[in-house]
């Protein structure tokens, strides 16, 4: 489910385009370091973001070196190095997705069913460590998520997208503010719970030809059937738009920013990458309609 929080490159100047690699590339070391070598594999732009905004919130300067790794070993690269937040980052990553493929192992058949079973082993003794760090957290995650699992089971509720998303909302506030205490944490909670609800409603545009396919679950299914036309389009787009607005009105509470460059990421992703994403998956989503269409003619 995540994947969705993303720069739009191509608008970052090349010292903020470095900054964002430097956070990148510092989560990945720090995430060998903190959960094992094993959870690199599941490095991800969205904790990236994660950093930057509790980073803000806490007014932690970054410190970078030039390193090697094994991915470029003939070329230093700038990294974060020796943060708290991104061990903190490194902590989070192993804890969701452990829970992300101990979800799989009970929805998934066949050779996902497989392929969740070998990631739980894999990806097991950096949750382990995680876990010991944050046990309230973990815990947390567990409860959201076994509550969305029901949720999608219960063919008895009305249909509804906000009602799921609900849960991966809570679960992201509480992944945003975990440790911090007052203004921040109370602001790190709206970011996290509009930005998970955000993620949610993206997630299931994205797959609904999949999962029209597939018959798995996803709310639009439940609310549209197998016909996604221009209006519900529409409405997915002026709802996520919505929850946009809501995280930014959240995000302009933030005035700490220890790094100027750290800044202009968090509005190139607030204002340009995220909303970039939802265009492409709604027009994605259009595509799939019409290639349906012309496969009936």
């Amino acid at each position: 489910m995540l994947g969705y929080i993303r720069t739009d490159t191509s608008e970052l100047r090349l010292r903020e385009y470095d900054r964002y690699r430097a956070l990148y590339c510092g989560l990945c070391r720090h995430m060998g370091k903190c959960t094992g070598q094993c959870s690199r594999m599941s490095l991800s732009y969205d904790f990236v973001f994660l950093a930057a905004v509790r980073m803000s919130l806490l007014g932690e300067a970054l410190k970078t070196k030039q390193k090697r790794c094994l991915l470029h070993p003939l070329k230093k690269r700038s990294m974060v190095t020796d943060s708290d937040t991104l061990r903190y980052c490194a902590d989070a990553s192993a804890l969701l997705t452990y829970h992300k493929f101990r979800d799989d192992l009970h929805d998934e058949r066949g050779m996902k069913k497989i392929r969740a079973c070998l990631s739980l082993f894999i990806f097991s003794e950096g949750y382990r460590r995680a876990k010991r760090r944050y046990p309230a957290l973990d815990e947390a995650i567990r409860q959201q998520l076994d509550a969305l699992n029901r949720y999608e089971k219960d063919t008895t509720l009305p249909p509804s997208a906000d009602a799921p998303a609900e849960y991966f909302g809570k679960l992201m506030a509480a992944v945003f503010s975990e440790g911090l205490e007052g203004a921040n944490a109370r602001i790190a909670a709206s970011i996290g719970y509009t930005i998970g609800h955000w993620i949610y409603l993206a997630d299931a545009a994205d797959d609904y030809e999949k999962d029209k396919k597939s018959g798995s679950f996803n709310p639009y299914l439940r609310l549209f059937g197998n016909d996604m036309t221009e209006e519900n389009r529409t409405a997915i787009e002026l709802a996520m738009k919505k929850l946009l607005s809501d995280a930014e009105c959240a995000f302009l509470l933030v005035d700490n920013f220890p790094d100027s460059d750290i800044k202009e990421i968090l509005y190139n992703i607030m204002y340009l990458g995220l909303p970039h994403t939802a265009e492409r998956i709604l027009k994605q989503t259009a595509k799939g309609e019409l290639n349906e269409h012309e496969k009936s003619l």
